[in-house]
């Protein structure tokens, strides 16, 4: 979820009504304003101040970028977790299975992770990666390619959580705490 303030929008007005006044002037006034470059300017020199002032533009709680911290599953906190130029861990242990199967995604992005699960909860990791690697608790890793891992309580056809990890020129250790 991205974090929305009052100056975007009324920044964004204010461009789009001064757009709007340069074509009705521009038609009627024979002076020649570079307006569209000016606002193209302009736009340059606020997205710069708005990354200086408030860090990237990214706001999601399930995302890290730039930090280092632990992303924790709750049932209404999303099932994407990213950690991008960070090292971080995702702890999917709180996760429950109930009638039903449960999905998450773990992506690793030029950083390094880990992923806790609990081995109570019948689990299947569909790991990927692409210039990088994932390292499942049974050795098993995948490096370039595809792989799966299951949890030991993971029962072909019953409900489980189903955990797609994906790593691109990163990292992801997966741990079951057994």
């Amino acid at each position: 979820m991205k974090m929305v303030t009052i100056f975007d929008g009324v920044f964004w007005g204010i461009v789009l009504i001064a757009l709007g006044v340069w074509f009705l002037l521009r038609r009627y006034v024979p002076v020649h304003i570079p307006v569209f470059r000016i606002i193209v300017a302009v736009v340059f020199v606020y997205i710069g101040i708005r990354v200086l002032i408030q860090g990237p533009v990214i706001r999601d709680r399930n995302t890290m970028v730039f930090s280092e911290s632990t992303l924790a599953y709750t049932p209404d906190n999303g099932h994407d977790y990213n950690v991008i130029f960070s090292t971080g861990t995702v702890d999917l242990t709180g996760a429950t299975v109930g009638s039903s199967s449960v999905r998450a995604e773990v992506n690793v992005v030029f950083g390094s992770g880990v992923l806790r699960l609990d081995p109570h909860v019948p689990a299947h990791v569909a790991m990927s990666s692409a210039f990088g690697s994932i390292v499942a608790p049974n050795q098993g890793s995948v490096s370039f390619g595809e792989s799966d891992y299951r949890t030991p309580a993971f029962k072909e056809g019953s409900p489980a959580l189903e955990v797609r990890a994906t790593a691109v020129f990163g990292k992801l250790v997966i741990e079951t705490g057994s």
